[in-house]
């Protein structure tokens, strides 16, 4: 059977406070994770498209076009 949210054991939400020395006044960012996935998924949908790979970002028209050249 698949479980579902009703399988879930009961959880309790804990909040550490740890200053980050690399942040402004200790501050962290929360949702820079969340913008790490769109620079691979546009490669692939590039070499998909197109059969190429760009090796280094960003990936300008420019790069494109000078790698179809080269293939």
């Amino acid at each position: 059977m698949i479980p579902t949210a009703k399988d879930v054991p009961a959880l309790d939400a804990v909040i550490v406070e740890m200053a980050s020395e690399s942040g402004p006044y200790g501050a962290k960012g929360i949702g820079e994770m969340t913008a790490n996935p769109q620079a691979p998924a546009i490669i692939n949908a590039i070499h998909d498209a197109v059969g190429i790979w760009i090796t280094d970002l960003p990936a300008t028209p420019e790069k494109i076009l000078r790698a179809l050249e080269m293939k």
